[in-house]
């Protein structure tokens, strides 16, 4: 009897321990084409969010040696939001990159039953899908308020007009300056000064996890003497407010959209907690909104327009301090 109490529960144990075991992936018939334009690399970042959102991976031309990350971590491609999503959701943003052949989006997809705030970008490579990489907020990260970000953009619904209009093609900036201006937003960030700023439209706001985090019109409870969130793009870069921003490192530019003035970063921004007191350009001096080490992985999309940065918008997570890519950012 012993024995077979003992051997009943050295099985049951073992089951409970065994990990899941997906389905294969399955590679799909269809195959990228040879040239593959515009309308093309469209067409394989919708089917690849179809994919998504029907758990379905083998629906994709995938590579061999796919490479497939979630929040900065290797994963199979079944893994994560791939076997957790329920459903496509209404906010669609994309920045298409022939030249590079890579796709980007930033918009929601439903996971059990609810909306999460998402970046992806993919990658081709002769005629598969060589790289699928994502950035994905759930519940009240970043922002300027606790809210779920998906459910703040699927509220929204619709991008802003400027991300979406096509710029006349005599217009239209090169890559390099595109990706110039871009990493000068970076540049004059991390350990701000206030004394230079990166080259900023009037117009300029910026969207963070679904929430606006510039020219907010309302000043926060506890901040009366100074709430940066006030302040237009350059007035942020320019008050000396984001010197406790130690760090923006391993910033890549993977997709950029010239027909629509469009740059898809990605990056790390690290915070020490040991820059406890910022002196601001007006004279003023307030407490560091972090007093501990913090890291951010954000993925963030700059329009472009007559040189200066125009709209921002970004999708961030809170990791582990000094995180960084193993697969992205390898030498």
């Amino acid at each position: 009897m012993r024995s077979f109490l003992a051997a009943t529960i050295i099985a049951s144990a073992t089951l409970q321990a065994a990990p899941a075991v997906a389905a294969p992936v399955n590679p799909s018939s269809w195959s990228v084409p040879v040239t593959c334009d515009r309308a093309c690399l469209e067409s394989v970042l919708d089917r690849t969010l179809d994919a998504m959102a029907t758990n379905d991976a083998g629906k994709l031309p995938l590579a061999n040696n796919v490479l497939v990350t979630e929040n900065g971590v290797e994963r199979p491609i079944w893994d994560g939001l791939w076997q957790t999503a329920t459903g496509r959701g209404r906010y669609r943003l994309t920045a298409i990159d022939p030249e590079s052949g890579q796709a980007g989006f930033i918009g929601t997809m439903m996971e059990d039953g609810r909306p999460v705030y998402m970046a992806l970008r993919i990658a081709i490579r002769e005629q598969k899908i060589a790289e699928i990489e994502s950035v994905i907020a759930r519940g009240g990260t970043g922002g300027a308020s606790g809210m779920n970000p998906g459910q703040r953009m699927e509220e929204r619904a619709t991008p802003r007009p400027q991300l979406t209009r096509t710029v006349p093609a005599r217009e239209r900036m090169g890559r390099e300056d595109l990706t110039r201006i871009a990493d000068s937003y970076f540049a004059n960030l991390q350990g701000s000064t206030g004394k230079t700023s990166a080259p900023f439209a009037k117009t300029c706001n910026r969207l963070e996890n679904g929430g606006q985090t510039t020219n907010t019109g309302v000043v926060r409870p506890g901040r009366e003497k100074f709430d940066a969130l006030l302040l237009g793009c350059e007035g942020q870069q320019r008050s000396g407010f984001y010197a406790f921003v130690t760090g923006i490192r391993d910033r890549r530019y993977p997709i950029v959209d010239r027909e629509r003035g469009l740059v898809l970063s990605f990056s790390f921004w690290d915070h020490t907690g040991a820059v406890r007191d910022l002196a601001l350009t007006n004279g003023l001096t307030v407490p560091s909104p972090f007093r501990a080490p913090l890291t951010f992985q954000i993925a963030e999309l700059f329009q472009i327009d007559e040189g200066k940065i125009d709209q921002v918008e970004a999708v961030l997570n809170t990791v582990p301090y000094g995180m960084r890519s193993d697969v992205w950012d390898r030498p």
